[in-house]
Formats: C-alpha cells, sequence, structure tokens
C-alpha cells in the first residue's frame, strides 16, 4: 500500500473529529467536485470549469502583465497601497476615534455591575471595534493572491481527479464507437487534464512572484521555499495579517504624528491623536492574543488528535505484523508502518513549528503589553505635545522590531514527501 493510501486511510480515520476554523476561507465551490460518481460526473466536471473561468478572467483582467520589470511593479505596489492607504484612512479613523471612547469608559468602570457596563462587557465592545478595523487594515491584494492560489491548487485537484475517472471509464470503453466515448478519446480527455495542471501550475509561480514581491515590500523577505511552506502552513493567514497590519500600522503612527504636531501644544487634540495611538497598541495586543488563544485551543489539539490515531494504526499494523504468517501481508504491513512513521514525524514537526511560533508571538506581546501600560500611563499624565511625539516616534519604530519578533523562522523540509504530508496536515486540521 502506498502513502496516498495510507493518508486517505488516516483521512477516514480523523474525518469524525470537531474541527472549527478561526478565520472563513474563500470558496468557490471546488466541493462539488473532490468526489463524483457515473450520475453527476458531466454536471460536475461542467461545474468547475465554469468556476475556474471566471477565476481565470478575473486575475487576467485584475493584475499587470509578468512581462513588466521588477521596478515597474514595485512602483505600481506602491502606488496602489497609496491609494488603499487614502481609502481606508477616513474609516480606520472613526475606528479608532470610537475605540478611544471606549477605552476612555474602561477607565472609570466598575469591574463588575447588574445595571449598566463594567470593564467587561466594554472590553467586550472594544473588541468589536478591533475587529472592525482588522477587516480595514486587511491587505486585498495578498489576500487576493492567496484566495487564486488556493483556487488553483483546488482546480489541479479537480484535473487530477477527473484524469483518475477518466482511466476508470477507459477500461470498459470500446475502441470504436459512434455515439459511445471511445478509449482514444479518454486518452485525448486525460492529456487535456495534464496540460490545464501545467498550466495551473505554471499560474501559481507566476502569482507566487507577485506575491513575494508584496511581502518584501512590508519587510518580510521570503525566498520561493519559504513562500512554498508558509503558505502549507494552517497559521498563514494569521501570520500574514499580522505582518500586513503592522506594516500599516507604521504608516498610521506617522499621520498621527503629523497631527500631533501641528495640534500646537492644543492638548485636546494632542491627547486624542496619542489616545488613537493606545487603541493601536490594543489592537496589536488583541491580535496576538487572538493568535496564542487558535495555536493552543485549535491548531495543537487538533495536531495532538491526529499523532494519536496515528499512534494507534501503528500499533495494530505491528501486533497484525506478529500475528501473520504471511510475508507478502507482513510486507504490505511495513511499508504501511514507513508510510505512517512519516505523517507522525511530519505532524510532530508542523506541532513544534505551531509551538515555536506560539513562544515566538507571545514574547512579542510582552513587549507589547509594556509599551501598552506606558502608553497609557503617558495618555492619563500628558501636558505637553511635544512629550508626545517622541513616544510616537519610539512606537512607530518598534513594530520594526515587533515584526522581526513575529515572522517564523521557517526551515526547508527534509524532503518533498514531507513537503506534502505537510500540506495534508494542514488541510486535515483546517476541516
Amino acid at each position: 500500500m502506498n502513502h496516498t493510501a495510507i493518508f486517505f486511510m488516516v483521512l477516514v480515520t480523523y474525518s469524525n473529529l470537531a474541527y472549527s476554523e478561526w478565520n472563513d476561507t474563500v470558496k468557490k465551490g471546488w466541493e462539488a467536485t473532490k468526489e463524483y460518481s457515473e450520475k453527476n460526473w458531466d454536471k460536475s466536471k461542467e461545474y468547475t470549469s465554469d468556476v475556474w473561468n471566471s477565476t481565470r478572467n478575473a486575475w487576467n483582467s485584475s493584475n499587470t502583465t509578468f512581462s513588466e520589470s521588477e521596478e515597474t511593479r514595485k512602483q505600481s505596489r506602491a502606488d496602489q497601497e497609496d491609494e488603499r492607504f487614502r481609502n481606508m484612512w477616513s474609516n480606520v479613523f472613526s475606528q479608532l476615534e470610537e475605540g478611544l471612547s471606549v477605552v476612555n469608559e474602561i477607565k472609570v468602570a466598575p469591574d463588575s455591575t447588574f445595571f449598566g457596563d463594567d470593564k467587561k462587557s466594554l472590553r467586550d465592545d472594544l473588541n468589536i471595534i478591533l475587529d472592525k478595523t482588522i477587516i480595514l487594515l486587511e491587505d486585498e491584494t495578498i489576500n487576493d493572491y492567496r484566495i487564486k492560489i488556493d483556487n488553483l491548487k483546488q482546480r489541479i485537484k479537480v484535473s487530477k481527479n477527473n484524469i483518475s475517472g477518466f482511466r476508470e471509464k477507459k477500461i470498459t470503453a470500446p475502441r470504436n464507437h459512434m455515439v459511445k466515448t471511445t478509449k482514444q478519446s479518454f486518452d485525448k480527455k486525460i492529456a487535456e487534464e495534464k496540460l490545464n495542471i501545467t498550466d495551473y501550475e505554471a499560474d501559481i509561480n507566476k502569482i507566487k512572484i507577485h506575491f513575494k514581491e508584496r511581502l518584501n515590500d512590508i519587510g518580510v523577505a521570503l525566498t520561493e521555499e519559504q513562500i512554498n511552506i508558509l503558505l502549507a502552513r494552517v497559521d498563514a493567514n494569521d501570520i500574514i495579517q499580522m505582518s500586513v497590519i503592522f506594516d500599516i500600522l507604521k504608516k498610521i503612527t506617522v499621520q498621527l504624528m503629523e497631527l500631533t504636531q501641528d495640534s500646537n501644544e492644543e492638548i485636546k487634540q494632542a491627547k486624542k491623536y496619542y489616545g488613537m495611538h493606545v487603541v493601536l497598541l490594543e489592537l496589536v495586543n488583541y491580535m496576538q492574543q487572538k493568535y496564542i488563544y487558535m495555536v493552543e485551543n485549535n491548531y495543537i489539539p487538533k495536531i495532538d488528535a491526529i499523532i494519536e490515531k496515528i499512534i494507534v494504526i501503528q500499533n495494530e499494523a505491528r501486533k497484525n505484523i506478529q500475528e501473520d504468517g504471511s510475508e507478502k501481508r507482513i510486507a504490505i504491513y511495513k511499508n504501511n508502518l514507513a508510510a505512517q512513521e512519516l505523517t507522525l514525524k511530519t505532524a510532530k514537526l508542523y506541532k513544534k513549528n505551531l509551538r515555536e511560533q506560539q513562544n515566538k508571538v507571545a514574547s512579542a506581546q510582552k513587549v507589547v503589553q509594556k509599551d501598552l501600560k506606558l502608553s497609557q500611563n503617558t495618555y492619563d499624565t500628558v501636558e505637553v505635545s511635544a512629550d508626545l511625539l517622541s513616544v510616537l516616534k519610539t512606537s512607530k519604530d518598534s513594530f520594526d522590531a515587533l515584526m522581526g519578533l513575529q515572522v517564523p523562522q521557517i526551515i526547508p523540509f527534509e524532503n518533498i514527501k514531507m513537503q506534502d504530508k505537510y500540506q495534508e496536515l494542514s488541510n486535515l486540521i483546517k476541516q
């Protein structure tokens, strides 16, 4: 039994696990084409073809050509980012004002009360505002790249399923017939799907170039191999989201510095702008806490469940080897054990990676929490705007340091089999 067969056996075993997602992923109808039968094969194939054509047309119409120079693409991205910042500024500013109002209420609210707001209920209100702000700050371009890559990967799976289906139908197909699909026709369909897969893989590589360049713009420099590993992680969206938002927060802090400086010693206005900076730090702390929580209560438990199941299957295989006298069956069991060992080794590596990243974010959060306490104290005791400018300048620089603390150390896999298994485990965790 090969590795693929073992993976499907593990997948069936795990199918009863209750999985939930932190961030909903965009689905384009691919689930309808993952499995097929004689009854719905043609309909399913037609449906996925329509979905993919729509996706591909959107990609071709919304992106610059790949023939442009890297410098031209960089300038284009810079122009787009400037426009994006201008478009989002008023909405973000409004959310920061609303967040500051709640922060001020929290300071004077009772710890608990039967009537009215207390610190806990107000903190819940603040978190809702922070969630809205996170959505406003997200980079649609990066999200779009990731969605397109995911869709292309799903389309490759559909083509591979199609190929398997054509091969199955080819067995009973006639060599010559006026109406029915012949063996030669199925060979042609298989060849077409193989060409499609080649095209999809080429498109993925092109999109990854843009994805890599965009990450580099915000200070996350990764190799092509590291990009592949990052995209295979279940927490990829969390890591990218935090990196993108830290970069935009630097720009917002610069604007708050300018507004504070332009306030000309008007304490009320200067304090307001600095208070918005306090809300920004609350936002960073909130994002970090959400990530730590998800790793601890979602990702790690699912990996542990997978590890436990693999160990059970391994023990059964070893027991059967001892009890079975057939050399042929024993040989298959040993092949199964080798495949199971690869899955187990990869799952343990996955858990280690998640723990390391969780620890990095937790360390960065401790720094943020200290900055937050200082900012809250400064906000409460502010006297002149000049005092605030120096603190804001320090805070702006600290976002760069935070980025370095939170970007994961991405180590290449031992081999392609382990990389594929890593992706398989990510898909299991997401379900």
